[in-house]
């Protein structure tokens, strides 16, 4: 697939999404899984770029959290408002705090073990 041919939300997903590099390593016999796991560990090296990534959006999200959080205890106008809108990004940056715990450990786990 040529990269004009790739549409802008596949093109996101490849962008922000580590695992869409990988293979499954547990299927198929003995030689397909090797090659799998070859495959994976080939690819390993575009992780540390993905946690840069998301490194950048959990602190994004826990400036804005915070932020809105500030804003819905100093205006009491809208604060129903901005207090859900701190819990939304506080989900953001829980979810991104996932991403950045399973991206590490794949790449941990695929530089240590050379089998």
């Amino acid at each position: 697939m040529r990269h004009d041919e790739i549409s802008l939300t596949l093109l996101l997903v490849r962008y922000w999404w580590p695992f869409w590099l990988f293979k499954d390593a547990s299927d198929g016999d003995l030689f397909a899984r090797s090659a799998a796991y070859q495959h994976n560990r080939e690819k390993r090296i575009y992780l540390p770029g993905y946690l840069a990534k998301w490194v950048f959006i959990c602190v994004l999200a826990l400036v804005l959290t915070s932020y809105f959080e500030t804003l819905a205890v100093e205006l009491r106008v809208f604060s129903d408002f901005f207090t859900a809108l701190a819990a939304g990004w506080a989900v953001v940056f829980s979810l991104g705090v996932c991403v950045l715990l399973k991206t590490g450990y794949v790449y941990l786990y695929l530089s240590g073990h050379d089998y």
